[in-house]
């Protein structure tokens, strides 16, 4: 069976892996595509926003392929214009890859059905600094009490049952394996968020080929990256004093109410400022249970992808079965 070259590109995720930066630098703006996804930490409009949930949350009993087929095909025709040369859909959305959703075999089928043949970006973080990382976005989100690693750690990965709709599957094999089943391995492109320190990396070079882009447009665009930093330790210390305050208390929103913008400003500028929070130390406890879900399927990964990941920081199988 001779395979259809895609046209299209499906960008899953994952989070923390300069998604945002992808989305609002390179995606959205880009003309050789009709780009469908977030922007913006959002949705440009209701229609694109009911498209992803339908994809993503709908259980399987009530999901409707031709609805949102018909999402779909509303969305391409209002920045269609007749006689126009067609164009290739981009999609981008971090929730396609995060678990609690409608199952992420499904929200790959439900991908297959309205996009192929397309071409899958899945950026990849190691492990322990994925789970760092989602941490202190935790933190940042402020809207439960504040706990530390280890409570978040047993809270969002401590067992089957969980609520945290962020929670990424360890086991990335997994993931990737499921779309090279689906759309073919030769269609799925995995490349590590790591190597976007190094702009001479295959990163970039990987990004401009996708997108059609120069090189050089690729690079400057990621070097003047300031999307959702780290916050500082000043921030981090006006939350744990909300902390404090009655549940529900918001000192931002308090701020906006109560000081002129001229004042609020400044103030806003001086706590988010500073120096970035440290990572968190991974408990041993929890590093051990962390390689135990993830390094076969990283070694297996690495070997089938040419990946240095055991390089990078991903937990890793070496010979004789021992774990890094």
């Amino acid at each position: 069976m001779t395979r259809v070259m895609p046209t299209n590109l499906i960008h899953i995720g994952l989070p923390k892996c300069a998604s945002t930066t992808l989305q609002d630098r390179l995606f959205s703006p880009n003309p050789s595509f009709i780009y469908l996804g977030r922007v913006k930490n959002g949705y440009r409009d209701d229609a694109t926003r009911e498209l992803f949930e339908r994809i993503t949350f709908e259980d399987s009993l009530d999901y409707n392929p031709d609805v949102a087929a018909s999402l779909r095909q509303s969305l391409c025709a209002k920045v269609t214009t007749p006689g126009d040369p067609p164009r290739p859909i981009l999609v981008s959305a971090e929730s396609l890859s995060v678990e609690g959703r409608a199952d992420r075999r499904l929200i790959a089928e439900r991908l297959y059905r309205l996009f192929a043949p397309a071409k899958i970006l899945i950026v990849l973080r190691a492990q322990p600094a994925m789970l760092q990382s989602l941490y202190l976005n935790h933190l940042r989100a402020s809207g439960p009490r504040i706990m530390t690693f280890e409570q978040w750690l047993d809270q969002a990965y401590g067992g089957i049952r969980f609520t945290d709709l962020h929670r990424i599957g360890l086991d990335y094999e997994i993931l990737v394996r499921i779309y090279e089943e689906m759309f073919g391995a030769d269609n799925v492109v995995v490349v590590p968020f790591e190597e976007i320190k190094d702009q001479a990396s295959g990163f970039f070079r990987i990004l401009a080929g996708l997108l059609a882009m120069p090189l050089a447009e690729v690079q400057v665009r990621f070097a003047t990256n300031i999307d959702n930093q780290r916050m500082s330790g000043r921030q981090l210390l006006a939350m744990r004093i909300q902390d404090q305050l009655p549940s529900g208390t918001s000192l931002a929103m308090l701020g906006r109410r109560l000081l002129p913008k001229a004042v609020y400003e400044p103030v806003r500028g001086f706590v988010t400022g500073g120096r970035r929070v440290a990572s968190p130390q991974m408990p041993e406890r929890w590093r051990q249970r962390v390689a135990a879900a993830c390094a076969s399927g990283n070694a297996r990964l690495a070997s089938r992808r040419n990946m240095p990941l055991a390089a990078l920081g991903y937990p890793f199988v070496l010979e004789g079965g021992r774990q890094s």
